[in-house]
């Protein structure tokens, strides 16, 4: 009986044996066995070991076999996938999401007061029953596209925005050529002009941190976002305006903090839905209070002194609150204590009180020659080789890539700058040529002067108030201003 028990249990070996042979899971002879891997259940973690008597090998009473394994995939989101668009070279740019992008509620801030929002409108605007018009609404800090010609430039629009907008641009060039964070031999010169998206926005973001820095004295500064509701009802001494009475204030008491806020928050002020330029302006104005702007403009609660002209342009009191720091209505140096008849005035008359980053230059012919605007040299003469430029009411940036021009007079004698706009007009770059050494030819009689003098382009006779004489070459652009 034994001997019968022992012949069917070796029968039964080789019959596993040979199952597993044809199920392509083990090989026959010496050598380590494959694992199995069951298709239902774990895997077993009993040796299959059939030199012990009695036991049953587990592959003869297992499933069958999965010949491989099953693959699993783990979906975060069913959204249609982001067209890429491919771009400059290699680079693949994801189109912007910003106008798909649904606006959240910012934590944080304070709801700005009724009290406050009248006080705001009327340093600003005049009244806190009219409001600004559409152009002023739509206008935004949004850049040019990147295969442009302005690939450093922000968009304007012909209305009062545009100064405030280039008076940025101003400070973003600063950021983009003279102040970069990453030193790269691609960069220097004209190459600072071609920057990727990183750099330039990494510029915007310095300017307007810098901005309202410099507006709150470099000790604290204040970013306006606007929200969904109104802060407040309504009220007979306010008219709303779907923006100021939806304000909500940031403050800040650290640089690094307002700059990391301004980068997380930039979309509000590129997007014409975020009314950008407005939320800078009151920015601001708020970084430097209402107080201390009415202490600037030198008048008290009840003046109708107000940042802006009855047109919507930039008064001088808010450019200078733009490129200085200071809403002084003044653009001499220093303080006047003085009037033109040499009396003791009773109160001091302040102007600039240093040398701005970001310097301003002016001319108008319809003034009289004899009595022309005098621009002092705390902005004539910038710490850095970049002008705001106010000709016939127009508004312009010229600005140079060599920081020596305000700093080395040798380095006056032949030089060149850019002239920007950011209007659509303008499609090409405009490269200016200037040399001072010998200067433009005068003519020799009274009748030649006058005529030479009435065909002068408009920017020449603004760049002559700084350098006298200089002969400028537009370098084959046809002078449009």
């Amino acid at each position: 009986m034994g001997e019968t028990t022992h012949t069917s249990l070796a029968d039964r070996d080789q019959l596993a044996r040979l199952i597993k042979f044809l199920e392509h899971d083990s090989s026959i002879g010496p050598g380590p066995r494959r694992t199995s891997f069951p298709q239902f259940g774990r895997r077993s973690q009993a040796p299959d070991n059939p030199s012990l008597p009695g036991q049953v090998p587990m592959s003869a009473v297992s499933p069958p076999l999965v010949p491989s394994r099953v693959q699993t995939f783990y979906v975060d989101n069913w959204s249609p996938p982001v067209p890429a668009v491919i771009a400059r070279g290699d680079t693949i740019l994801f189109p912007s999401l910003i106008g798909r992008r649904k606006s959240a509620k910012t934590i944080g801030g304070v709801p700005i007061s009724l009290e406050m929002a009248i006080d705001l409108r009327k340093v600003v605007y005049g009244s806190a029953v009219h409001s600004f018009t559409r152009e002023w609404r739509k206008s935004s800090l949004q850049l040019y596209c990147l295969d442009g010609q302005f690939p450093y430039g922000i968009q304007t629009i012909r209305c009062g925005s545009r100064g405030l907008a280039l008076c940025v641009q101003g400070y973003m060039l600063k950021h983009m050529i003279f102040d970069r964070e990453y030193k790269s031999s691609a960069l220097l010169g004209a190459g600072a002009l071609r920057p990727n998206e990183f750099e330039r926005r990494r510029a915007l973001i310095g300017a307007i941190s810098e901005m309202l820095w410099q507006a709150g004295d470099r000790k604290r500064g204040c970013v306006c976002l606007k929200e969904e509701e109104a802060c407040f009802g309504p009220d007979y001494r306010y008219r709303p305006d779907s923006i100021t009475e939806k304000l909500h204030l940031f403050e800040f008491k650290k640089y690094e903090d307002l700059q990391q806020f301004v980068k997380r928050n930039l979309e509000q002020f590129q997007t014409e839905q975020g009314n950008g330029c407005i939320l800078f302006l009151y920015s601001l104005v708020l970084s430097r209070t209402i107080p201390n702007v009415r202490s600037d403009l030198q008048a008290d609660h009840e003046s109708k002194i107000k940042l802006l002209s009855d047109m919507e342009d930039l008064s001088q009191a808010l450019i200078n609150l733009a490129l200085t720091g200071r809403a002084t209505p003044y653009i001499h140096n220093g303080e006047l204590l003085y009037d033109k008849k040499g009396e003791l005035m009773e109160q001091p008359v302040y102007g600039i009180k240093t040398r701005s980053n970001v310097g301003f230059m002016f001319w108008d012919k319809g003034e009289d020659p004899e009595r022309r605007t005098e621009v002092g040299s705390m902005l004539k003469t910038p710490k850095n080789p970049i002008w705001l430029t106010k000709i016939n009411g127009l508004f312009g940036l010229l600005f140079s890539l060599n920081p020596d021009l305000v700093s080395d007079w040798r380095v006056e004698n032949r030089f060149t700058m850019w002239y920007y706009t950011g209007l659509p007009t303008q499609v090409t770059p405009t490269l200016l040529s200037i040399e001072t050494r010998i200067g433009r030819p005068r003519p020799k009689t009274a009748i030649g002067r006058k005529e030479e003098e009435n065909r002068i382009p408009a920017v020449e006779n603004c760049i002559m108030t700084k350098w006298y004489g200089a002969a400028i070459n537009w370098n084959g652009t046809v002078p449009f201003i």
